[in-house]
């Protein structure tokens, strides 16, 4: 009985193996798809093994859709540097090649050398047609939820230890409304951080202002407290409202370091704009420029908006209240000539409920300042053709010369499925910063570290983290270099 049962699984992974393109019809598309990425002479496939195939459940009604994964080897044929900032880099490779972070290797900080192989393992999506299979899409990656940045306590979730606290304060006693509970959640949050940053501060490590859970910020703060906690670097990393909660965070001394782009941090230290109340921020300091977070402005590829000047009466979403990439975004539209007002709905809700709403067609566009390759983009991909809209080059040059901290640059082509062009856009730098109480030492030792050549930043899950180097680490700085910063970034 036993080996009839083996025979059949045998037989039936077989058939699943055999199902969809042939090996050649595989071997050519994922070739093409790193010469639409790169170009001619920079990548050739060396070896393709297939791993498999599994319905997609994502396909649309009335089609039959197969992911098919497979192992790849890669020859880099010329130099290049994947984690460049201007040309095509690791986010096109990992998109075209429908691969997550921790399925690349090979990546060397720095740069790779003509005949360097690199490994892949990728997935893509194919559709059954009349004459056979056809590639879609390259698989979006969904990434694992970023685990908890706070340990309150074995077996207690964040959640529910504010929700004890409230309960043991009475804060939150039976019919209070929603808006109370929203208080006095908010408020317990920011203690609960307070303690831990204090806490983690008194044990010799550096409470680190990240982001919400499922954000590139709370990923790269997880990856970085990874890497260097075996060097001897104890980093805390706390989950946050975001860039401009965290600038008020490490003005308060809550924190020691903290995330945020790099236009946000020249208004705090000239007190401008969201920090115009509490006035000029002159302690705060920059360690480095990490990656680069572009504008993404997104709308459904057979929709009504193609360029921006079609936002003008639509459903957009500008994001979530208080958060760093609204501030750019309202910005990004008054350079174009339209104020939020003048949209049919301004919406206020994060990029992953903004994406399904365009899915559904709740929503016409959403603007988001995001590292790239986004997960939530290329994952939506799969439901919908998105459309990257170009910002104009007249405002991108306005924004520039009036928004210190911001760099016009182009989303690579290849970046996201389906998009064969890049896309001029504008960009900020995700700084990591400190205030100027911060020793020399201390800053010297932390940015040496982030910046080693053995860090592994794919291995930690952090796409971003490879766009680390010390060639850009002062690239688009608005705001002063912490002396220690500056001693181990003139260090060879």
């Amino acid at each position: 009985m036993l080996r009839t049962l083996l025979v059949a699984l045998l037989a039936l992974t077989l058939a699943a193996c055999s199902r969809g393109p042939d090996q050649a019809t595989l071997e050519a598309e994922v070739q093409q798809r790193l010469q639409q990425a790169f170009g001619t002479g920079v990548l050739s496939l060396s070896e393709l093994d297939r791993r498999g195939s599994a319905s997609d459940a994502n396909a649309p009604q009335g089609e039959k859709r197969l992911v098919i994964y497979f192992d790849s080897t890669l020859k880099v044929e010329r130099d290049q540097d994947f984690g460049s900032w201007d040309s095509p880099g690791v986010a096109s490779l990992i998109s075209a090649l429908g691969a997550g972070p921790r399925g690349l290797s090979g990546i060397r900080n720095e740069g790779n050398r003509k005949g360097d192989l690199l490994n892949a393992h990728g997935s893509l999506i194919y559709r059954q047609t009349d004459g056979g299979w056809e590639a879609v899409v390259p698989q979006g990656f969904k990434a694992p939820p970023a685990p908890e940045t706070v340990e309150p306590g074995v077996g207690q979730t964040r959640e529910q230890l504010l929700a004890a606290m409230s309960t043991a304060l009475n804060l939150a006693p039976g019919g209070t409304g929603a808006k109370e509970r929203d208080i006095i959640s908010d408020e317990l949050n920011r203690s609960l951080n307070n303690i831990q940053g204090r806490l983690s501060r008194l044990q010799k490590g550096f409470p680190l202002a990240g982001g919400p859970p499922a954000g590139q910020y709370a990923r790269l703060a997880q990856a970085m407290t990874s890497l260097l906690r075996p060097k001897g670097l104890q980093l805390t990393p706390l989950t946050t409202e975001g860039g401009l909660d965290n600038l008020r965070m490490l003005r308060r001394g809550d924190v020691v370091l903290a995330l945020s782009q790099s236009d946000m941090a020249q208004m705090a230290v000239n007190g401008t704009g969201p920090f115009a109340e509490s006035g000029p921020y002159s302690g705060l300091r920059a360690l480095a420029s990490l990656y680069p977070e572009m504008v993404h402005v997104l709308a459904r590829a057979d929709g009504p908006v193609t360029d921006m000047a079609s936002l003008r009466g639509k459903r957009v979403n500008l994001g979530q209240p208080g958060s760093a990439s609204r501030d750019t975004a309202i910005a990004v539209l008054a350079a174009h000539g339209i104020k939020p007002e003048d949209l049919a709905e301004a919406a206020s809700v994060d990029l992953q409920q903004a994406l399904t709403a365009i899915r559904d067609g709740q929503l016409d566009a959403t603007l988001q300042v995001i590292g790239a390759p986004a997960d939530s983009i290329r994952a939506a991909s799969e439901a919908m053709q998105l459309r990257l809209v170009p910002l104009d080059e007249q405002a991108i040059d306005q924004l520039q010369a009036n928004r210190p901290g911001t760099f016009a640059t182009r989303v690579a082509a290849a970046t996201y499925p389906n998009q064969t062009t890049p896309v001029p856009t504008l960009a900020v730098s995700a700084l990591l910063l400190c205030d100027a109480t911060l020793s020399a030492s201390e800053a010297k030792l932390l940015t040496g570290l982030l910046f080693a050549t053995d860090n592994d930043w794919l291995a930690a899950g952090s796409i971003q983290g490879e766009q680390l180097s010390k060639a850009n680490a002062r690239r688009a700085l608005a705001i002063p270099l912490h002396e220690g910063a500056l001693q181990a970034l003139e260090n060879p």
